[in-house]
């Protein structure tokens, strides 16, 4: 086991907490690579916080912090309590990784250790934070501006950094162009689908059964594990329109005869996805879903389900083109049984290996420590 400490510091516990954070340093941890695994969360709400079902969860180290809203007001604030929590954790900074779940926190990091130690923060840029705001949010245009304010100091500051990682090569090339930073220095890591999602055709019965879904039935699923602006869950009405029977697992119900409202806890996705047949994303035309990597889309082609997507996110668009596991459609109208039908004929287990060699746990994992090799020997 390496003498060196990887400590993940994030903030707030989002929809994709469970999946793309907690699953990654459980299994991060099980490697027995890093001497401690310490997980460096920031809430609101300290009451809310279980850091009891964090650590059995994961079995990793938990240090909580009190973090405060995104305004330069609070700034300090934050940077204080994050260094109390820096100080509780015991760190040997020389050899301690500090992999940040997206720029902005890498910018309050940065502020409360020294420059020589700035080498070891490794930001994880996780969309464009900025272009979101401006699209998507409904805070009226004060509250934008000071947001926004914070994110253009904190998007700057990532040309400190020796290695940053993003989660696509379009977002790659859009901070690359639009910030000017070093492409040498960006690594690009996707979100990732947990070992549990993987194609089991036997697992997949009870689902149906419980619906009522007949075996000549084709069952379309669109998974939305949060409600923000971009996610388009009004799509699946199309596809149940044409008589195809849909699988809604959103916190948005959507009334229609042939659409079953799920609200399905993350450990149970994978056997709803199992028990569909293809698999819908559907986003707004924008540069925030361009260059994005949905966790959805990683958890459908692991679970070998075809998809179909418009052309709004590059990545999807990518590889589903390279392999052949889905359909591209331009418009709305373009949803036609004849269209959709030649999907069933699709070989599942392929479309999930393929899916697995790219978004799977082992893959993420593998790339991660490539880039954490790089800031320090492993």
């Amino acid at each position: 086991m390496n003498s060196a400490s990887l400590v993940y510091l994030c903030n707030k516990m989002g929809s994709v907490f469970e999946s793309q954070v907690l699953e990654l340093l459980q299994e991060i941890r099980k490697q027995n690579i890093f001497n401690r695994v310490i997980l460096l969360l920031g809430t609101s709400d300290p009451g809310q916080l279980d850091t009891t079902y964090i650590r059995t969860h994961a079995k990793i180290e938990v240090v909580h912090f009190k973090s405060f809203p995104n305004f330069p007001l609070f700034n300090s604030f934050n940077r204080i309590n994050l260094q109390r929590a820096v100080v509780k954790a015991n760190l040997d900074l020389d050899k301690t990784i500090f992999h940040v779940r997206g720029e902005l926190w890498a910018w309050h990091l940065s502020d409360i250790v020294d420059k020589k130690f700035h080498h070891n923060i490794l930001p994880d840029i996780r969309g464009v934070s900025i272009e979101e705001i401006a699209e998507f949010s409904y805070f009226n245009q004060i509250v934008k501006y000071l947001k926004i304010k914070n994110y253009k100091k904190a998007i700057s500051n990532l040309r400190s950094y020796s290695r940053i990682t993003c989660v696509s090569n379009s977002c790659k090339e859009f901070l690359s162009s639009k910030y000017h930073i070093l492409k040498d220095s960006i690594s690009i890591t996707p979100c990732l689908a947990s070992k549990k999602f993987v194609y089991n055709q036997p697992g997949s019965l009870a689902i149906r059964k419980k619906l009522k879904i007949k075996d000549t039935d084709i069952l379309v699923v669109f998974s939305n594990g949060g409600n923000a602006n971009w996610q388009k869950n009004e799509i699946i009405i199309n596809f149940a329109e044409i008589g195809l029977k849909c699988l809604n697992l959103s916190k948005v119900k959507i009334n229609h005869k042939n659409i079953f409202n799920e609200c399905v806890r993350y450990r149970d996705m994978p056997q709803y996805l199992n028990a569909a047949d293809i698999a819908v994303i559907w986003r707004d035309m924008s540069i925030v879903n361009q260059v994005a990597s949905p966790v959805k889309f990683s958890e459908y082609v692991c679970c070998g389900l075809p998809v179909i997507a418009n052309q709004a996110v590059d990545m999807i668009v990518e590889y589903i083109s390279s392999n052949a596991c889905g359909l591209i459609l331009k418009e709305v109208s373009d949803i036609k049984m004849n269209n959709i039908l030649p999907l069933m004929m699709k070989d599942r287990y392929s479309i999930s290996k393929q899916g697995i060699s790219r978004f799977g746990m082992d893959a993420i994992i593998d790339s991660y420590l490539d880039i954490y090799s790089r800031i320090l020997p492993l």
